[in-house]
């Protein structure tokens, strides 16, 4: 009997997924394919425990193990598509980027690699952060990134990270982990602020976004990339506390329409994701949109 639960489970998760193919703008016109590849590398990844080399958009590489979003990039066109796609028709050679939350590195993959901007990527956990390092190496760069194995807080000190999660660690809420140093994001932009900034915290969005005050306040900052799925709540942060401190500093909460290249302007977060755009200068980041992608997976 647990063994039928269990395979209806994975059923319907299957079948969830593949559905989500039917969605996807990169894999709707051909959604079964889309699930075959899902299939294989999960294949190998969960039931043969390999490492495995991916290349994709253009050549980008990246090796995988089970757990990372970033295996997306195989089998649904892009890893969190939507956001993806969005970003490479905003961002232009030379911009900086800042990763904050790198994780193995897909944002810095995209934004270095396919956009060619000048990127630091921030990812506090060792060991995550030498698999950054080598996929960072697996490629060739026209603007070498810089990359800091250190987290951010609203103050510079160590703090203890989770280093068991896979690739969802975070600050730890028991003592137990591994410390970590860290600084603030003014200290880390003291000498350039960045055009756009990608934040993915697990939950510490708040504290990361306190340590950076005057970088909100600064007009070059154009827009801010944020994940906000109620994880703050492991640290007494709601996401309302994180979405008023931000439109404080002149960043609204957008949704992006990726067939009509048109931003709509909402009241709290993007429900349907767990990223939100928050944009300060609207007549900037319209003005990058509408260009023609020429993608190769």
């Amino acid at each position: 009997m647990k063994i039928v639960k269990t395979l209806s489970k994975k059923y319907k998760y299957v079948l969830k997924r593949y559905q989500s193919f039917k969605t996807n703008p990169l894999t709707k016109s051909n959604p079964f394919w889309a699930l075959i590849k899902y299939l294989y590398i999960n294949f190998l990844l969960y039931v043969l425990k390999r490492e495995v080399t991916i290349t994709y958009l253009n050549g980008i590489k990246a090796k995988v193990k089970k757990g990372d979003g970033i295996v997306g990039n195989y089998h649904s066109g892009l890893h969190e598509a939507a956001d993806s796609l969005f970003l490479m028709h905003l961002l232009r050679e030379g911009d900086s980027f800042l990763d904050i939350g790198a994780n193995v590195g897909h944002y810095t993959l995209l934004a270095g690699l396919y956009s060619k901007c000048k990127v630091t990527a921030i990812e506090p956990i060792p060991s995550t952060f030498e698999r950054l390092s080598n996929n960072v190496k697996s490629n060739n760069w026209k603007y070498q990134p810089e990359l800091l194995n250190i987290g951010l807080s609203n103050e510079s000190g160590e703090l203890v990270f989770t280093n068991q999660q896979f690739t969802t660690n975070k600050v730890s809420t028991s003592g137990h982990g591994i410390k970590v140093k860290v600084k603030t994001l003014d200290e880390i932009c003291s000498q350039q602020i960045p055009d756009f900034i990608k934040i993915d915290v697990e939950g510490y969005e708040w504290f990361v976004l306190n340590g950076g005050l005057n970088t909100l306040s600064n007009p070059n900052l154009k827009l801010i990339l944020i994940e906000l799925n109620e994880s703050g709540k492991n640290f007494n942060i709601q996401d309302e506390q994180i979405i008023e401190l931000l439109k404080d500093k002149g960043f609204l909460p957008y949704v992006f329409d990726l067939e009509t290249k048109t931003f709509a302007a909402i009241d709290f977060k993007n429900t349907n994701q767990f990223n939100t755009l928050f944009i300060k200068d609207l007549d900037f980041v319209s003005s990058r949109i509408g260009t023609t992608l020429e993608l190769q997976f």
